[in-house]
Parts: structure tokens; C-alpha cells; sequence
């Protein structure tokens, strides 16, 4: 966020000044991982996003969980939502069956204010053991 006001405030100034600022670089992804567990049984999310303009784009994300025992398969769901005000906005979701290791590929159009608390939660569950793990996104 410091860097967008940065940026602004640069092309403000220039603009008063009657120049022209080159655009910036394609933004960096930003990576943040949330693990839980529940016994034996755990869960990891990694989730990758970017800040464009007033937005965070969810660009996508992995999970890892187990142990699945034997053939039995578990179940990822994902969750992608921001508040605001007192109202939750979901703007993804999306549920399988996982054996261990799940990869989400999200619309281009996944994206959460930056001005509002975001979040992606998923839940994993093996039939016998469940847990969430909670990234945020800001």
C-alpha cells in the first residue's frame, strides 16, 4: 500500500509539473502460507497475489494436507473473501477431492480491495480429521 501512495504521489507531482512518469513494472507476487492441524492430520495453504492499482489479484495457490489412508480421498475446499463494513464478500469457491497435493488456478478476475480485511481459509478433511488454514491478504 506505501508503495502505491508512493507511486501516486510521484505521478501527481509530475503531472503538476507537466511531465510524464514511465508506467511501472508488472507487480511483484506475493506469496503467503497458513498451515493447521488436527492430531495426526494437518493441512498447508500457499497462496499467491499481487497488488494492481486498489486491488489485491489472487493469482492462485497450492495445499498439501494429510495423511490420506490408503485410496481414501479427502476433501480441499477454498474460500476467498474481504469484509466490508460488517458485511463478507466471497469472491472464490471452489471444493475437491484431494489425496494430498491440490493446485488452484483462479479467473483473472479474483480480486479483494485493498482497502478491506482479505482473506483465503481453506478446509481440509480427510473423514475423520478436519482443520482451516487462514492466509490473509493485504
Amino acid at each position: 500500500m506505501k508503495t502505491a501512495v508512493q507511486a501516486g504521489l510521484v505521478a501527481l507531482g509530475a503531472l503538476l509539473a507537466g511531465t510524464t512518469v514511465p508506467a511501472t513494472a508488472e507487480a511483484a507476487t506475493i506469496q503467503r502460507t497458513a498451515s493447521c492441524h488436527a492430531g495426526d492430520f494437518s493441512g498447508r495453504l500457499t497462496l499467491r497475489y499481487e497488488a494492481v492499482g486498489f486491488d489485491y489479484r489472487v493469482v492462485g495457490g497450492y495445499t498439501t494436507s494429510g495423511p490420506y489412508i490408503g485410496d481414501v480421498a479427502g476433501k480441499v475446499s477454498l474460500r476467498i473473501s474481504y469484509r466490508s463494513g460488517s458485511a463478507t464478500h466471497t469472491v472464490y469457491s471452489q471444493s475437491s477431492a484431494t489425496t494430498g497435493n491440490t493446485n488452484f488456478s483462479l479467473p483473472t478476475t479474483t480480486t479483494v480491495p485493498a482497502t478491506s480485511m482479505g482473506t483465503a481459509a481453506a478446509t481440509f478433511d480427510n473423514g475423520s480429521a478436519s482443520c482451516t488454514a487462514v492466509v490473509p491478504i493485504s
